[in-house]
């Protein structure tokens, strides 16, 4: 009897005490590995600006999503990223949305395909020497129909689907490539230490 009581005992130390440390010791070294993103948002939203440019063709784009993580007990979370290579300012770009519902993100291509659209850069994106290539396209965090806003509000899916991005999905676009993926070595040269 005593044995059992012993055995059930460690058993709870176990499970109660010692595996969530292990977990949470974890979760912080995952977490170092972070960017302080939510704190320089505003920054980099202020130095975007609006360019008009045409959406390519089918065959001008790439279509992709890719995963990323928050931390070790959460998970998985999904980016979607759409590449072309724009003739206005002559370099690559993604349209880059992340956690952004299935069947609006797959709307975007259909609705784009071949139209006026004006995205929003990062101006120290789209001067840094390293942006703008095949590798390593210009981020675009939003993009919208090149319409009046009187008709972009009222478009529906009777005449047409709107697809702009709301400056909610903007912000929260950023924070999430500024925390989790931008590489460290850039966060901390653009940014500072960021902690």
């Amino acid at each position: 009897m005593n044995r059992q009581i012993s055995q059930a005992l460690g058993w709870a130390i176990g499970v109660l005490v010692i595996f969530p440390f292990i977990i949470y010791g974890v979760n912080i070294l995952f977490k170092s590995k972070e960017n302080n993103g939510k704190k320089y948002v505003k920054k980099y939203l202020e130095s975007c600006d609006q360019v008009s440019t045409k959406f390519p063709n089918y065959s001008d784009y790439k279509l992709s999503y890719d995963h990323y993580t928050t931390s070790l007990l959460s998970p998985s979370e999904t980016i979607y990223k759409i590449k072309f290579f724009d003739s206005i300012i002559k370099k690559n770009c993604q349209i880059t949305f992340f956690n952004y519902p299935d069947f609006e993100a797959s709307k975007f291509t259909t609705v784009l395909h071949d139209k006026k659209i004006i995205i929003y850069l990062n101006k120290d994106d789209l001067n840094n020497s390293i942006y703008g290539t095949k590798e390593n396209p210009i981020p675009v965090f939003r993009v919208r129909e090149d319409l009046p806003d009187s008709v972009s509000r009222n478009r529906g899916p009777e005449d047409g689907w709107n697809v702009d991005i709301t400056d909610n999905q903007f912000k929260y676009n950023v924070e999430q490539y500024l925390t989790y993926i931008m590489p460290k070595e850039e966060f901390k040269k653009r940014f500072g230490r960021g902690k």
